[in-house]
Order: structure tokens, then C-alpha cells, then sequence
């Protein structure tokens, strides 16, 4: 629940209603509204998307498989194979040379012979290391003679082993086109297939990496480094039977390591084996006291089992192990906010972004902590932050944004951060919030005397406002709202209808009564705003702005003696505003534009002060 701070401050403290407005609308939560500070009881109400506090989401999370010490380990024994298959594929190529020569004594078609030689060329070359030369021996070879399949099988060696080399300098970008040219001109080239399964696993593309992968092993069934890689992929694809296939291989080819421990639990995990599942990951725990991301896969296992304080402990020995482990503070602050430890959670979010500056989710996440925790200046900056660092067409962000730009009286802003989730998700609870935020950024220019642009912005505030109820005819905040700003408008003959609609649906709704009684003194009925505001103070004893209302019309209808007996409630309630009345009672205020013309409509009594 949104806490009430300085009502008495700010003339633009705004109702908030919250709740699951889907159609079928669900009430919003009496609890989560919040009473303007307006003295006349004007307020309007935010709609969230979904929820206030919609559970936040975990890291992606595949069991701990393929940690990146894992990922090293299997490469350095990938990168091993590879040069052993790329020396047997050189010798082969002396062989081919020898074959060349041979070819080239009983060669008579001139460009064939000239292609041959520069074969042959190309092939000494890469003998001695010269990729680049050799490179550009073997295209001129093929730009001679297209079918040269020597020299096609010559290129594709040597781009490989240009792209090794790119690969060992970490520009994955340059050897990715190499590689992917030299598995087209030798299909049977499996050093290019091997590394471009490593490069594809590297970036995280499973599904290349494991078309990849299997490719090498189809065409060499020696090449046992890439049984762990692919057994784990597969794992973390979900493809248990071949991952089990695959594990099962690399752990008789002595190859199997932690990482196979881990796939193998996920696997279990999925079968609902929690029990062995949590085994396998304490066994490493046991052997490897310091793997933080078994600790992590553990609080994981229980996090997502709803075991919470298993979970707590779990992802604590985690960070005790690996206190850079980013995942696992992050998971921990998601636990912490869903539990409601606002405190804990914006410690762990802070953590991850120290050690993650650009986790967009991480931005987010501590976004909506610090909207838990009312710090609506810093969710500001958080959400800024998320949006700038990737997620920028996420509505719930944008539309969570705009209320807390509204909390901090930047209506502007607020407005368009709505339109935004109004733009992504054109629904009617983000109709009725564009139209709340263009409704409080009138009230707030009418503050500044700004009347032309807070007249516009109520003409928006109610374009949207009807687009929300025209799409959910049960949307009550919607109907409250579009009362409100019809009574800003001075249409309080619609404002009645609208706030009508409103009590309909959400029976005894004060601050909708406050409303229609404001709408019903705006039109000159006053009796109607008594019976209105006496309902208020009836079903609320304590509700001030109920006990203000009436007292001052009261007071226009000449029943001073009814408007002193408010006033003397109010002053148990709140002395503050029965000072206020008091001043009304007593003519020492000056009535604003509305009233006078309340006062136009009333007939003129004896002793009542205007």
C-alpha cells in the first residue's frame, strides 16, 4: 500500500487505485487509494498494469551447465583437436601436391596447368605458415579454373587457419564469414565446422552451435572434445535423450567435467528428480567448496520450488563462494522484493550493476524497488536507465515510469512516458492513465496560472479518458477520472452522469462520492452535494474532505447553524482544515471562479458571507 506523506503540502498529492483490470475487471483494492490534499476532495486514479507489485522475474538460468571456466576448459581441448586435425589435413595436403605435380606433366589445357601451379603454390605456402599469400594463391588458382577441387580444398584450409587465428585475437566478427566460406567450399572441412560450433557457442547461439558441432562429429566421429559441448547444449535445449547420449561419451572418453554434473541435474530436474538433482549439485559443492555456481544452481532448485529461506541460505553460501557472481545477486534481489525487503533488494540490485553496468533488467528491477519504497526520484533514474540501456518498448515499464514521474510532479513527462504505453498497448487501463496524467498536469498549470494549456490538456485528459471507458463499459477508475475532469471543465452535468456510471459499478466509493457532490454543487444543486457529502462523512467519519465539502455548502445554502457543527467535527479530525472551513465560515477567503458561480445559482440569503 502507498503511504500517505505531507497531505497537507502539496495540492497535488493524486489517488492511486490498483488492481488487475483485465476485461472482467477486477475491483481495485480499496487500500491501495491514496486521498488527494485537494481542499475540495478532487481527485483521480492510476490504474496499474496487472499489478503494483507484479512478481519480478529471475535470471535465465540452464542449470549452471556451460560457466564460463566450463566453456574454457572444453575449448582448450576443442582448440587441441583442431590443430591436430589441421596438421593431418596439411600433410594430406603434400601428398595432393606430389599428385599436382604429376597432374601437371600430363596437364595440356594451359589455364588448368596454370591453375595447378598455383595450387601447388598455395599449398607450400600454407606449409610455411604464409596464410594470407597462400590465401590469395589458391582464389587466383580458382578464378582460372572454377572446378579445381585441390584448390577449393586448399582455400578452405587456409581460411580456416586465417580464422583460428582471428579467433585467438578475439575478433569473432572478422572469423565468422571466413569460417562460414570455407565449410561452403569443403564440406567435409571439420576443423571449419568445429570452430564455427565454438564461435556460435561462444555468442550464445545454440542452435548453430549444435548444428555445428554435429556436423564436425559426423564427418570425424574421433573428434571427442565436442561430445561435452554438445551433450551440454543439448541439455540446455532440452533435448535430454541426446544430451545423456552425449554426456554419457564424453565421460568415457574421459573428457566430463563439473559442467556434466550440472547438465545432468537440470535433466534430472526436468524429470521432477529434484531429490537426485539436489545431490548431484551438493556433490559439487562437496568436492569444489568454492563453486559459487553450484551454490547458485541449489538456491535456484529451491527458489523456483517456492522453498524461500532454503533459498535465502542458498544463494548467501553462493555469494560467500563467488561474490562476483553477478546471477546469483541478482536472483537473490528478485527473492528479496518479492518477499517485500525493499532494503535488501535495491542493496542486490546495486551489487549486480556494479558488477553488470549495462543489465537493462537490473535497471529495471531496482526501478520498481525503489517505487516500492516510495524513492520515486531515484525509480525515476533507474527507469530512465533501463529504458536507454535496451528495454524501450516494454509498456509496463514505460506506464510504471509515468506514474512515478507523476509522483514527482513532472506531469509532462509523465504524459508522454504514458502515451508511450499507451502507443505499445492501446488497452483502456492505458486510456484511462493517459488521461490521469493529463488531467493532474491541467491542475498543476492551473496552479501556475496557466490556463490555456491546462485547458487543452483537460480536452486530452477527457479524449482519452472516453476512449477508455468506450473500450471497457466496467472500468470504474476510468468513469471516476473522466467525472473529475469534467468537473475541471465545468461540464458537472456530465460529471454527474460519468461519476454515476462510477458508483454503479464500485458502490460507496468516497472519493467518487466527493467527486459527484463537487459536480452537483458545480450545477447549482446543492441539496444533491449535501446528500452526496453526508454519505461521504456517514461512511467515513474521519474522511476530511467529505466533512469540508459539506460544511461549505452548508454554508452557500445560509444553514449556518449545520456548517458551525461541521466545522466543530472537522476541528476533532483535523484542525487544520477546520481552520480552513473556518475561514470560509467566517469570510475572510475569496471565492475562486467556480464558487462564484455556485454563488450566481444560489438565491441570495441574509447574513452569508460571498
Amino acid at each position: 500500500m502507498f503511504r500517505q506523506k505531507n497531505i497537507y503540502r502539496s495540492a497535488f498529492v493524486f489517488v492511486i487505485a490498483v488492481s488487475l483490470l483485465l476485461p472482467g475487471s477486477l475491483p481495485v483494492r480499496a487500500n491501495d487509494l491514496v486521498p488527494s490534499a485537494d481542499l475540495t476532495g478532487g481527485a483521480s486514479v492510476f490504474v496499474f498494469r496487472g499489478s503494483a507489485k507484479r512478481p519480478q522475474e529471475r535470471a535465465a538460468f540452464s542449470g549452471g551447465a556451460r560457466s564460463a571456466a566450463g566453456k574454457a576448459g572444453y575449448r582448450a581441448r576443442l582448440n587441441s583437436q583442431a590443430a591436430a586435425k589441421q596438421k593431418s589435413r596439411a600433410e594430406r595436403a603434400k601428398a595432393r601436391a606430389a599428385e599436382l605435380a604429376r597432374a601437371r606433366a600430363r596437364e595440356r589445357n594451359r589455364l588448368r596447368r596454370q591453375s595447378n601451379v598455383l595450387t601447388a603454390r598455395g599449398e607450400k605456402q600454407l606449409e610455411e605458415g604464409s596464410i594470407d599469400p597462400a590465401i590469395s594463391s589458391f582464389r587466383e588458382a580458382l578464378k582460372l579454373n572454377a572446378n579445381n577441387d585441390e584448390a577449393k580444398a586448399g582455400l578452405s584450409e587456409g581460411l580456416t587457419a586465417k580464422a583460428t587465428e582471428q579467433l585467438a585475437a578475439g575478433d569473432e566478427l572478422a572469423a565468422l564469414p571466413l569460417l562460414e566460406e570455407a565449410a561452403l567450399l569443403d564440406p567435409q572441412n571439420q576443423v571449419a565446422f568445429l570452430k564455427l560450433g565454438e564461435l556460435h557457442d561462444a555468442r550464445n547461439n545454440n542452435n548453430e552451435a549444435i548444428a555445428n558441432y554435429a556436423k564436425a562429429l559426423e564427418i570425424d566421429p574421433e573428434l571427442t572434445a565436442v561430445y561435452l559441448p554438445l551433450g551440454l547444449l543439448y541439455a540446455e535445449t532440452g533435448d535430454d535423450v541426446r544430451a545423456d547420449e552425449m554426456i554419457a561419451k564424453a565421460e568415457i572418453a574421459g573428457t566430463a567435467t563439473t559442467e556434466a554434473k550440472f547438465a545432468r541435474a537440470a535433466i534430472l530436474k526436468r524429470k521432477g528428480n529434484e531429490d537426485e538433482a539436489l545431490a548431484l549439485y551438493r556433490s559439487v559443492t562437496v568436492a569444489e567448496p568454492n563453486n559459487g555456481t553450484a551454490f547458485y544452481a541449489i538456491a535456484r532448485l529451491h527458489d523456483e520450488a517456492g522453498r524461500g529461506d532454503q533459498a535465502l541460505f542458498a544463494y548467501q553460501d553462493a555469494l560467500k563462494a563467488e561474490p562476483t557472481l553477478a546471477a546469483a545477486w541478482f536472483d537473490l534481489g528478485v527473492l528479496r522484493y518479492n518477499r517485500g525487503e525493499y532494503d535488501e533488494a535495491s542493496n542486490a540490485y546495486l551489487k549486480v550493476l556494479e558488477l553488470d553496468p549495462a543489465n537493462a533488467k537490473a535497471h529495471a528491477h531496482l526501478a520498481s524497488t525503489y517505487r516500492q519504497m516510495e524513492r520515486f526520484a531515484d525509480a525515476n533514474a533507474q527507469y530512465r536507465a533501463a529504458n536507454e540501456k535496451g528495454i524501450n518498448k516494454d509498456a509496463d515499464l514505460y506506464s510504471e515510469w509515468g506514474f512515478c514521474l507523476g509522483k514527482t510532479n513532472e506531469w509532462d513527462k509523465a504524459s508522454v512516458r504514458l502515451k508511450s504505453a499507451e502507443e505499445l498497448s492501446p488497452t483502456a487501463v492505458d486510456h484511462n492513465n493517459v488521461g490521469w496524467a493529463y488531467y493532474n498536469a491541467a491542475r498543476y498549470d492551473k496552479q501556475n496560472n496557466k490556463e490555456d494549456e491546462a485547458r487543452q490538456k483537460l480536452e486530452l485528459a477527457r479524449q482519452s479518458l472516453q476512449r477508455a471507458v468506450e473500450m471497457d463499459a466496467n472500468l470504474h477508475p476510468a468513469y471516476m477520472n473522466l467525472g473529475a475532469t469534467n468537473n475541471e471543465l465545468g461540464e458537472f452535468q456530465a460529471a454527474v452522469d460519468a461519476l454515476h456510471r462510477a458508483l454503479s459499478l464500485q458502490g460507496d466509493w468516497v472519493i467518487a462520492m466527493n467527486q459527484l457532490g463537487r459536480a452537483y454543487r458545480g450545477a447549482g444543486d446543492l441539496q444533491n452535494a449535501i446528500a452526496q457529502f453526508s454519505r461521504v462523512s456517514t461512511l467515513d467519519a474521519n474522511n476530511v474532505f467529505g466533512l469540508y465539502n459539506l460544511g461549505e455548502v452548508y454554508h452557500l445554502t445560509g444553514n449556518k447553524r449545520e456548517a458551525r457543527r461541521i466545522r466543530d467535527r472537522l476541528k476533532r479530525v483535523d484542525p487544520v482544515f477546520a481552520g480552513r472551513l473556518d475561514d470560509v465560515l467566517s469570510g475572510k477567503v475569496v471565492l475562486d471562479e467556480a464558487k462564484r458561480n455556485i454563488r450566481n445559482k444560489v438565491p441570495r440569503l441574509p447574513g452569508i458571507p460571498f
